[in-house]
């Protein structure tokens, strides 16, 4: 094509003067422009910043998420450059914005979710009064907390009809993520959900039930009992296991209980429904107002499941005041949250070091400032050790005015080892004091550090792990929007892909750095 657009000497007089090749030399050297700039742009990658070398293939989807800060500052940054701080005027107007913010006393529902531990808010995070969409998700995320106490505390329960989820022997996050979408599956059929089977995690000596209610509010006002008498006084056939298999069967012959749980986490294509669409129906059935795809009503869900009982929110409140090297006054919009599991794992999903942790929050502090923490929550001993030296390490390549951030956790000695059998490894999860009277459990150790991680400014993690993607799911719920600053080391497209299903707006965003697989 260049040859053929080539003008010959004997031709280039006459023809460089005319006004088409003047327009065709002029798009010729834009679409070189364009073509170099995207290049330049697909090459990026955290290399070469000061001497530090990381692998390519750091996608960013997405913006930064919207900015948290306090509205009334807000403001207050708007008019410090005419009126003076200090000034009757300027009071009138923060006072202005301090009224809209929304009224703690109209959300009773959400005010009883982890959000509470920490504030601002009873609810979370401050609304921002000129953010419609985030305004709109708190009233919504109310009403479908509402919805939810609605069917789980019937007028009766000798009249209600139940969703009775079978046991599921998994790990804790796996718990919580398969109880949830059972749980949204009974919601759509209006059915009651109860949970009759314990959970490990929950020591004996503290809680001798080993339920759910040990360590969250209760789930309903009715109790398994109640959905086992309601079985037998349903129609002989609802026992047949094929009626039981289809919700529309179930609804034919009147059904009162049904026994089962969905073992595909995000299932909003449930092989239980033939014809109902999961999302609208719910939607229409607690009258929620904005048009939400599966993050809102999977992590709304998850809300209501893991409201802390005053055992877990004083638990938290306490663990919270002994993160060691993090002033209790500390806002946690200073911190990153990292998230590292090593070992213990029987389906040998990938692992990623210490170093390529560092990597990825070395990125985070480039780009965003005012940094100057990372809340660590790991089951392995070396990690605590490794982290902050890979950090320094990257910190004295960027140079001396660079200072890196300081790694913060739940102290070990709190922990006890709870050997896996490889050499290599050495995770440690539990409390001291596990099953000793009045100790402590994993069940409390784990949704603590779970509550904490929720409250930072920015997550890092692998959402192939279930506590990955519970962290984001919370983060979500705290902040009313659909875009948390969260950064998904393994790239899982298993988790992603089902966040997306039914989003009217395309796939929750994440940032994902896409490493190579580690093992």
């Amino acid at each position: 094509a260049m040859t053929s657009m080539t003008a010959t000497p004997n031709e280039s007089a006459s023809s460089s003067t005319h006004p088409r090749n003047h327009l065709l030399v002029v798009s010729i050297t834009l679409a070189i422009a364009v073509t170099f700039m995207i290049f330049n742009s697909s090459l990026f990658s955290l290399s070469d910043h000061d001497g530090v070398t990381v692998e390519r293939g750091f996608i960013d989807v997405t913006p930064s998420p919207p900015s948290l800060t306090d509205p009334a500052d807000k403001a207050a940054e708007e008019i410090k450059m005419r009126k003076d701080k200090n000034s009757d005027e300027f009071q009138e107007e923060r006072n202005t914005v301090l009224a809209e913010r929304p009224d703690p006393a109209k959300f009773p529902y959400l005010s009883q979710g982890f959000t509470s531990i920490f504030g601002p808010n009873p609810y979370g995070a401050d609304i921002n009064p000129l953010d419609e969409d985030q305004a709109m998700q708190l009233e919504d995320s109310e009403r479908f907390q509402a919805y939810l106490h609605r069917l789980q505390h019937p007028k009766s329960c000798d009249d209600a009809n139940f969703y009775k989820m079978t046991p599921h022997p998994y790990g804790l996050g796996s718990q919580i993520h398969v109880s949830t979408m059972s749980f949204l599956e009974a919601a759509v059929m209006n059915l009651t959900f109860v949970i009759p089977w314990t959970t490990r995690y929950i020591a004996p000596s503290r809680c001798s039930s080993q339920r759910w209610d040990c360590a969250f509010l209760p789930l309903t006002s009715c109790t398994p009992e109640h959905a086992d008498k309601a079985k037998s006084s349903q129609p002989s056939q609802c026992n047949q296991r094929d009626v039981q298999l289809k919700a529309t069967s179930f609804s034919k012959y009147k059904c009162r209980t049904v026994e089962r749980r969905q073992p595909k986490i995000g299932a909003f294509a449930s092989e239980w429904f033939e014809y109902r669409p999961i999302i609208e129906t719910l939607r229409r059935q607690a009258g929620i107002r904005g048009d939400y795809g599966a993050m809102f009503y999977f992590r709304e869900a998850v809300r209501y499941m893991i409201r802390p009982n005053p055992a877990l929110r004083n638990f938290t409140s306490a663990i919270r005041t002994q993160i060691e090297g993090l002033p209790e006054d500390e806002d946690m919009s200073h911190v990153i949250a990292a998230h590292i599991r090593h070992g213990e794992d029987k389906i040998q999903r990938p692992q990623y070091s210490a170093s390529d942790f560092a990597k990825v929050i070395y990125h985070k502090l480039e780009s965003q400032g005012g940094i100057r923490y990372v809340f660590l929550a790991s089951n392995s001993k070396k990690v605590h050790t490794q982290l902050p030296e890979e950090l320094e390490k990257l910190a004295k390549l960027k140079g001396s005015d660079f200072k890196a951030p300081k790694v913060v956790y739940i102290p070990n000695r709190f922990f006890m080892t709870i050997g896996t059998g490889d050499k290599n490894q050495d995770p440690f999860s539990t409390l001291k004091g596990y099953d000793s009277k009045g100790g402590f459990d994993e069940m409390l150790s784990m949704m603590g550090q779970l509550f904490i991680l929720s409250q930072c400014k920015a997550f890092v993690g692998t959402f192939h792990h279930n506590m990955g993607q519970l962290v984001t799911e919370l983060m979500s719920a705290r902040q009313y929007h659909f875009n948390p600053d969260s950064v998904d080391m393994s790239g899982s497209p298993w988790h992603s892909g089902w966040w997306a299903s039914g989003f009217p707006h395309g796939p929750l965003h994440l940032k994902r750095p896409m490493f190579g697989h580690r093992q």
